[in-house]
């Protein structure tokens, strides 16, 4: 199959390594100013290198050589039959005003994370499209010095969701021959939205490690450090009230620390704590300040987006916005004001529960 990447940072590239791996045609589309260095670097040499070092993958080094790398998005965007959107998600807006001219009836899009962005690609993109929404990445790493990709963890299982849900079964068929662990559903895409992981433990992760990001000149180590019983305690109340929501919309109950086995751990049967401590132990350090997308982007884009239909549904959200309001308080900037809300998405102002079901099935 033919893939277009939209974005080159880490996750873009990762995800065109383990496409190009399986034997599938990849063109990487440049869309901003970000990791600019080192896309010129793989632009000129027309290839970028790649250290494997999952567990399925240990010590493998090749070179992924793609099809194309550009900032040409007619070109790009015609040549793809899945577009993989995986920008932050503060770039929706202006990536779907971007491809909107050029996308082709049939295609399917796929954006990672989601936070139920396909209905603002919806807006601009008048076409016979598939979308498919992820909670997470298939494959973690990131860019090494401007020198080559690292991939450093592989999720067993990556559950998306699809819109319309009709087409889920054809397009879980699709991906699960691209990516091994990609073979699971959710409901809808509001579901892919709330069990995102970052929406939970980016901000609180900050949040109650402020002092000591800024205090600890880049040695920080945010999964080993910041979730300490105490802060334990708030991720479990946060799920209490986020499971309300999700029932609502006939969704089960799932809870921050068994999403996050159910996606790291082969052996399901491990204590959900002993792998979030496992996962811990072999993360990254960050983020060495607070001025964060672990903040920008998961604040207003997903705690934004959660506040507003728990508060349809007349579900306690004093924590989620007890966070959003700490957040803007430390960055000193309305994170509020801005955030992507389902009356933005629907584009009305008077929505109602059936209006919101309606929008994340058919």
């Amino acid at each position: 199959m033919k893939f277009t990447i939209i974005g080159c940072g880490n996750s873009g590239l990762i995800h065109a390594a383990k496409l190009y791996e399986k034997g599938h045609k990849v063109a990487l589309l440049k869309t901003s100013n970000t990791n600019g260095r080192y896309f010129d670097i793989i632009q000129e040499e027309k290839s970028f290198k790649v250290k494997d070092d999952t567990i399925q993958g240990y010590g493998r080094e090749y070179v992924v050589k793609p099809a194309m790398i550009t900032r040409n998005v007619k070109d790009a965007i015609g040549f793809g039959d899945v577009i993989m959107v995986t920008t932050t998600t503060l770039q929706h807006e202006f990536v779907a005003q971007l491809i909107a001219p050029h996308v082709r009836d049939g295609q399917t899009i796929i954006l990672v994370p989601g936070y139920m962005g396909s209905l603002i690609f919806r807006k601009y993109i008048d076409k016979d499209v598939t979308y498919s929404e992820w909670e997470t990445t298939a494959y973690n790493g990131r860019i090494v010095n401007n020198e080559y990709v690292r991939i450093s963890f592989y999720n067993p299982r990556n559950a998306i969701s699809v819109l319309p849900v009709a087409k889920t079964q054809s397009v879980i068929d699709m991906l699960s021959k691209c990516f091994d662990n990609t073979r699971y559903a959710r409901k809808h895409i509001l579901e892919s939205a709330f069990h995102n992981p970052n929406m939970i433990v980016h901000p609180i992760g900050i949040l109650f490690s402020a002092s000591r990001i800024e205090y600890s000149n880049g040695e920080f180590w945010m999964y080993r450090e910041a979730f300490t019983p105490s802060v334990v305690n708030v991720i479990k109340a946060f799920d209490v009230q986020k499971n309300k929501v999700l029932q609502a919309f006939d969704c089960e109950p799932l809870d921050y620390f068994e999403a996050a086995k159910w996606r790291n751990e082969e052996d399901l049967n491990i204590d959900a704590m002993a792998v979030f401590r496992s996962f811990a132990d072999s993360s990254n350090k960050g983020p060495s300040f607070i001025n964060h997308r672990y903040l920008l982007e998961d604040v207003p884009m997903g705690l934004g987006l959660y506040v507003s239909v728990a508060k349809l549904l007349g579900v306690d959200t004093s924590i989620q916005e007890g966070i959003m309001s700490l957040a803007s308080a430390l960055l000193n900037k309305d994170l509020k004001s801005g955030a992507r809300t389902i009356q933005y998405l629907l584009g009305k102002d008077d929505v109602a529960i059936e209006d919101i079901k309606k929008a994340i099935t058919e």
